[in-house]
């Protein structure tokens, strides 16, 4: 790291230490009155303070990136609050204490300790954009090669001046596919032009069978302190989101970023689902199932659920329940609801147009076939339809099927009439798997809220 960005770890860990005893302090002070004057509130606020750096070297929420946004702030400190709860809780109940600590004061710890440490957060990465805006804290660096992939890097390093990049030099033996306005030279100039530069970084962009000419820079930016890192060209792929990881000497690239590949990413969503779910349940279906039974019984002869095999995690089969809105009939396994389907009840209708038929999903959720948030499950036979004519069709499966996905709250809902519909679901749901984030989910729910009350013209 060059300068003083080397403390900007220590500088944030300091920050964190320094509101998390103020929050414990002041819910102290609010609970009880006084500073503390009980050791075991003192040992509490030890423990706390442990648990925390525990936690957070584990997750390595110190290292600094080039650019931090907000979701990725939030949650990070999702994880390690939740993870924070689990071990003081485990270790609380470990003390077996006939005297509790307040939960109370533990509740406005937690409430003040993730209130102030998201805003200085925040307001720390203001202040390193801030500082790289005035010239300060970047790295001096120097592109070989021409083509698109040095393309792509020149425009990279000019998007923003608070990336900490200063782009001093492109180097090529061929003519440059893009216009840039730093020096410009061929390979034989590169040794001279990082000596009297003082060059930080090279990205090298050509080919990788050029190893002699590999070998010879990486020796040379070894012995002059120089960080040399290779580019490759992945533009020939159908997929261009490539990621690296180590078996250990040996790279592996995959051609798909899936954050719910991290089981701490799995678990945050796991544990989000069981407790929204079950708020559900217990807050709306307890008074809502009854009712909407007796109006469905009344409406016409069938059960009170629609229960149907759906495609779910892996391509496993599930079976997926809903409030039943249709007479009995035997296409329900093939065919897709449609506008003005004489197959709908009057009840039924006002189930599908309110989403209330879906409701009975959250004990699918609850039971762990389903996520609040997904990719939509479909029935078999469209499982088996779709994926012979769609490609990436079934990188769906790689997820939990949803309630509600990012491809409903885009108009990509109900029935698929042309094939072009469906390769716009299948799109948004893959965006979804290779985007995922707390927050995403969250703002999907908050966008199928909006929608229901907006009246979409797909829900039939």
């Amino acid at each position: 790291m060059k300068g003083y960005s080397r403390y900007f770890w220590f500088i944030h860990f300091l920050g964190d230490i320094i509101l998390i005893n103020f929050a414990f302090l002041c819910s102290y002070f609010y609970k009880f009155g006084s500073l503390i004057s009980d050791d075991r509130y003192t040992f509490l606020l030890l423990i706390f303070n442990f648990i925390w750096m525990f936690t957070a070297f584990i997750l390595d929420l110190y290292a600094i990136k080039r650019i931090s946004r907000i979701d990725r702030i939030l949650l990070n400190l999702l994880k390690a609050g939740f993870i924070n709860v689990f071990v003081l809780a485990a270790i609380l109940f470990s003390l077996n204490d006939d005297s509790p600590f307040s939960r109370e004061h533990l509740y406005y710890t937690y409430a003040g300790v993730f209130s102030l440490v998201l805003i200085w957060r925040y307001t720390s990465v203001k202040l390193i954009y801030l500082y790289r805006r005035y010239g300060y804290n970047y790295d001096r660096v120097i592109i070989i090669g021409g083509g698109e992939v040095a393309k792509g890097l020149n425009d990279y390093f000019f998007s923003d001046n608070i990336l900490g990049f200063k782009l001093l030099g492109v180097f090529s033996d061929i003519s440059l596919s893009f216009n840039t306005n730093v020096n410009i030279g061929d390979l034989s100039m590169i040794k001279q032009f990082s000596f009297d530069n003082e060059i930080d970084e090279i990205y090298y962009t050509r080919a990788l069978t050029n190893t002699e000419e590999i070998k010879d820079l990486v020796d040379f930016s070894d012995q002059n302190l120089i960080r040399f890192k290779v580019i490759p060209d992945f533009s020939g792929f159908p997929l261009r989101r490539v990621n690296i990881d180590f078996f250990d000497n040996v790279p592996v690239l995959s051609f798909r970023k899936e954050p719910l590949k991290d089981n701490m990413n799995r678990l945050l969503k796991r544990l989000f689902d069981i407790v929204f779910s079950s708020l559900v349940i217990l807050l709306i279906l307890s008074w809502l199932y009854p009712l909407l039974a007796f109006l469905i019984k009344i409406s016409s002869k069938g059960p009170i659920l629609f229960k149907q095999k759906r495609s779910g995690l892996d391509n496993n089969e599930f079976m997926c329940l809903k409030f039943r809105s249709m007479k009995k009939n035997s296409d329900s396994d093939s065919k897709q609801a449609t506008k003005n389907d004489q197959r709908v009840t009057k009840v039924g209708s006002f189930l599908r147009k309110s989403s209330l038929d879906e409701f009975p999903q959250f004990f699918n959720v609850l039971k762990g076939d389903m996520s609040i948030v997904g990719p939509r499950p479909h029935m078999l036979a469209h499982t088996d339809q779709y994926s012979a004519l769609i490609k990436k069709y079934m990188v769906r499966q790689l997820v939990k099927p949803g309630i509600t996905g990012a491809a409903q709250v885009r108009g990509f809902r109900g029935e698929t009439k042309e094939l072009i519909e469906m390769e716009g679901r299948v799109k948004w749901d893959v965006w979804y798997i290779e985007n995922w984030s707390l927050l995403l989910d969250i703002n999907i729910i908050l966008r199928t809220v909006f929608n229901i009350f907006k009246k979409d013209e797909k829900a039939f």
